[in-house]
């Protein structure tokens, strides 16, 4: 049972929890998270790049019995994705309550994130060097809040390291509940910052509407 809403997302679901590569695909919230973060992108990959993410561990295509399903399945979730972003409607999805767990569907949406983010380091790095380059007046702010968006994600990817990791556990485990309520504001930070740095890539229009 899901509490996911979205038609797109309901059908990664059922593949992910009864489909014929079940066992070798990561949990659902996990590849909404990986697909959120590669929509945010500043130069969003191609699938080929970015679907061997949504699988626990390297898979050879053979091996994959229903490779045509999981691509339209997860390319449905990344156009949902893409058209929220456009639109500015930018939420936590449903089913994503706090939780201390680190196996809670926060956690894994989260730890999804910061896989996609860390794989597309070298996109990031590439727009940050193009808008140093250029000598803009808010890289330093943009860099600030980049760095906190990733401190946020990496909090509730595994709330118990970040407690022990914490230098004031009593303080972090108080602020917890009211820094989950920031999220939403998070996630738009996130996407506002790859939106500036956008700006800086060559070519960035002819790329998307060659991937749409």
């Amino acid at each position: 049972m899901t509490s996911l809403s979205q038609p797109s997302h309901q059908d990664l679901y059922k593949l992910v929890t009864t489909g014929p590569d079940s066992a070798q695909l990561q949990p659902p919230y996990n590849i909404l998270g990986t697909i959120f973060a590669v929509a945010a992108a500043p130069d969003i990959p191609l699938p080929d790049v970015w679907l061997p993410w949504v699988f626990k561990h390297s898979v050879k295509r053979q091996d994959i019995k229903d490779l045509q399903s999981i691509h339209a399945a997860v390319m449905a979730c990344l156009q949902w994705q893409l058209q929220q972003m456009r639109d500015e409607k930018i939420e936590l999805l449903e089913g994503l309550e706090y939780s201390a767990q680190h196996t809670s569907p926060l956690a894994q949406w989260m730890q999804g994130v910061l896989l996609a983010h860390t794989q597309l380091d070298k996109v990031w790095h590439k727009a940050w060097q193009e808008m140093l380059n250029s000598q803009h007046g808010e890289v330093g702010k943009l860099q600030k809040d980049l760095k906190h968006c990733l401190s946020v994600f990496s909090t509730f990817a595994d709330i118990p390291f970040a407690l022990q990791q914490a230098k004031d556990k009593q303080q972090l485990t108080t602020a917890l509940p009211l820094i989950y309520r920031s999220i939403p504001e998070v996630l738009r930070t996130y996407v506002a910052t790859s939106g500036q740095l956008i700006e800086y890539l060559p070519n960035q229009f002819e790329t998307f509407v060659a991937k749409e």
